[in-house]
């Protein structure tokens, strides 16, 4: 294998090759060019076609181009592999279905002893990722590099092309067939997560919606500020996001374009569920990984290598991007280009990589050698205290930052844990919902806090005689962990008051049971004093039932009930009065209300929680008009089918607004 790579200055310069010598079934080229016109790549490649019509070659517009391990732009580069035992297939594919496309491909140009496959896509109309799995999924064993086209960082039309013609959409690619080939893949990022973890909540492949909930342009101005937030998506260029595959390969994804709604096209595809980091470029990690990388590619001794390499890092790097590429040259001859995203495979998968150098090494003796040539030093670079002044800085903000995160999440995890704890312990005191179904006809019991734990709690309890019913509904202050408190002390209440009912010391009355509460809370807590540093307490509904009598009596702090007879939507308002506050008066008598249950009736229990959440066109409450409009137009159907009704009409109403508060909701058919 003879490797021969040639730069020239203007595309008229061209006219120097010689290119009559070479055996047409076993010479591979590869073009890359910084005139990224139409024009410029057409003439290209008639100059070539004009001196051998028979060589087969692939070549994409660039981003910038990589000769003999230098940086270069505004310039025509070609590599030049002449194989002994090494045959090659040459093709153009388009097809309106991406993933179909790589199919294709793969059906095309795969032989039994295909090694390896280049791969030059369009960089801004054809999804990449799409293609790598397609092709992929025919054989994902052998490996494929190469990368996206670019046109030096204007995103507005790239070009691939081959002894076939020129294209702004689609693939172009060489597979390389033989018994001998040895292949070497290997890439290197060095971005550097920082910041918490989040997840994607909303994508289509590589249009990024959502972030942890929120709009992904958000996100970059909540982390970043607003001048990033103001100029994407290039402004996020050397922030891209990063996740970990399962495989421990990191791959980045960068933004090309953003919509009119604040999301973001992506280079590469994202799932909803993946989670990921922003990321910064690490120059001194990045070129101090370097050296090791280059000592270990000697070992394989390639004869040629190819980097395709990520224009935002060419633009993060800047000048010292040549210390990271001119030590593969003397290795072996290097070339390549910059692209606008990068294909890479390891351990029998291929993944399209953003913001990293992947590098493609190609051998056809068949043996790996342990070069003993002089190790690759990059130290004169690592000890210059004055030019890498603000590397170190970097670095050690960069620990910084990385090791608070670290801490904070650690606290985050304890405090998750207890709260988890906590969890447990307020669902160990929420009483068996098995007395609802003995004592009513049809039923439902809705509970679900804003967190973990929260201040909403609901009681059911069946006296001694077997044939009396307490329910309550709890609103307790706040939510959360403060809430959950409250209810703590709500339960130790309720326990008392049971006890009283049942030794006769106090009738089962909802008004004097709030009445019982009110003055409990206000004494335990202190809050008749002017000086007391508390202020909680609840809102609440009390509904006692005697099942042989068919007598409902109901009393309200605040929270409205609601009851459907007869058809007609009838409300039991609450008294203007809370339980236990500061403010409540202790001498307050709360009024007690009779249902008549000589014809049937559908009874509903609720905090504010549900009437309360914002949402809507017009992001308002949903309402008590809004709920009870629901319940008129629902109350026939059986309490499961109105639970159901009730709770994805709230959802549907709340589109993506924040839960607002706890809800609990009782439905009784009686």
């Amino acid at each position: 294998m003879k490797v021969k790579n040639f730069k020239f200055n203007s595309i008229d310069e061209l006219d120097k090759l010689d290119l009559s010598k070479y055996e047409t079934t076993k010479t591979a080229i590869q073009i890359f060019s910084g005139f990224a016109t139409r024009e410029g790549v057409e003439k290209i490649v008639s100059t070539i076609k004009n001196k051998n019509s028979e060589l087969k070659f692939i070549g994409a517009s660039t981003a910038g181009e990589i000769y003999n391990g230098s940086v270069y732009e505004s310039t025509v580069t070609l590599s030049i592999m002449e194989f002994d035992n090494t045959t090659l297939e040459v093709g153009y594919f388009i097809n309106k279905d991406d993933y179909q496309l790589g199919v294709d491909v793969a059906n095309s140009l795969f032989t039994p002893n295909t090694k390896v496959m280049v791969l030059f896509i369009d960089g801004l109309k054809t999804n990449g990722n799409d293609v790598v799995d397609g092709i992929s999924s025919v054989n994902h064993q052998i490996p494929i590099a190469g990368g996206l086209a670019g046109d030096n960082g204007s995103f507005t039309e790239t070009f691939i092309f081959s002894n076939s013609g020129v294209y702004n959409r689609g693939v172009v690619a060489m597979s390389l067939n033989s018994d001998l080939l040895t292949v070497m893949t290997d890439y290197q990022l060095n971005w550097q997560p920082i910041g918490q973890e989040m997840v994607v909540t909303k994508a289509e492949k590589n249009h990024l919606y959502e972030v942890d909930g929120i709009n992904v342009s958000e996100i970059y101005r909540k982390y970043l500020g607003d001048k990033v937030g103001d100029n994407l998506p290039f402004s996020a260029t050397e922030f891209p996001l990063l996740k970990i595959e399962d495989d421990g390969v990191k791959i980045c994804r960068t933004f090309v374009h953003q919509f009119d709604d604040g999301s973001l096209l992506t280079i590469g595809n994202l799932a909803v569920g993946d989670r990921v980091k922003l990321a910064f470029g690490n120059v001194d990690l990045v070129l101090s990984n370097t050296k090791d990388n280059i000592n270990n590619y000697q070992n394989f001794h390639p004869e040629a290598i190819y980097t395709y390499s990520c224009t935002a890092r060419r633009a993060f790097l800047q000048s010292e991007i040549n210390i990271e590429l001119s030590p593969l040259n003397i290795i072996a001859p290097t070339s390549g280009f910059f692209t606008y995203g990068e294909i890479f495979h390891k351990d029998s998968k291929n993944s399209l990589l953003n913001i990293t150098l992947t590098i493609l090494g190609l051998s056809e003796d068949g043996e790996t050698h342990n070069n003993q040539s002089s190790e690759i030093s990059l130290e004169n670079r690592e000890k210059n205290f004055i030019t890498n002044k603000h590397f170190l800085a970097l670095d050690a903000l960069t620990n910084l930052s990385n090791r608070v995160i670290q801490e904070l999440e650690e606290s985050h995890k304890n405090i998750n844990d207890s709260i988890a704890y906590a969890s447990l312990i307020q669902h160990s005191i929420l009483p068996s919902q098995k007395p609802l179904e003995r004592y009513f006809k049809d039923s439902f019991l809705f509970w679900e806090p804003k967190s973990q734990v929260g201040g909403d709690i609901y009681f059911i309890t069946e006296l001694d005689s077997r044939d009396e019913l307490l329910i309550m509904v709890i609103d307790c202050t706040g939510h959360g962990v403060p809430g959950a408190f409250v209810t703590m002390l709500v339960k130790a209440i309720e326990t008392q008051i049971v006890g009283d009912i049942a030794s006769k010391k106090l009738e089962p009355s909802p008004a004097k049971i709030l009445q019982y509460f009110n003055s409990s809370i206000k004494e335990l807590l202190r809050q008749d004093r002017e000086d007391s540093l508390s202020d909680a307490g609840f809102d609440g509904q009390v509904i006692y039932f005697k099942k042989s009598q068919n007598i409902i009596k109901c009393a309200s702090a605040r929270n409205d009930i609601f009851y459907i007879q007869n058809g007609e939507l009838q409300t039991i308002k609450g008294d203007r009065s809370s339980i236990g506050y500061k403010n409540s008066n202790i001498e307050f008598s709360f009024k007690e209300y009779s249902i008549d249950t000589s014809t049937p009736i559908s009874l509903y229990l609720s905090s504010d929680g549900y009437w309360d959440q914002l949402g809507g066109e017009r992001e308002r409450s949903f309402g008590k008009k809004r709920l009870k409009s629901l319940i008129k137009k629902i109350a026939d159907k059986p309490m499961v089918e109105q639970e159901g009704v009730l709770m994805s009409e709230l959802l549907r109403y709340q589109r993506n607004f924040e839960r607002q508060d706890d809800i609990t909701f009782i439905g009784l058919k009686i």
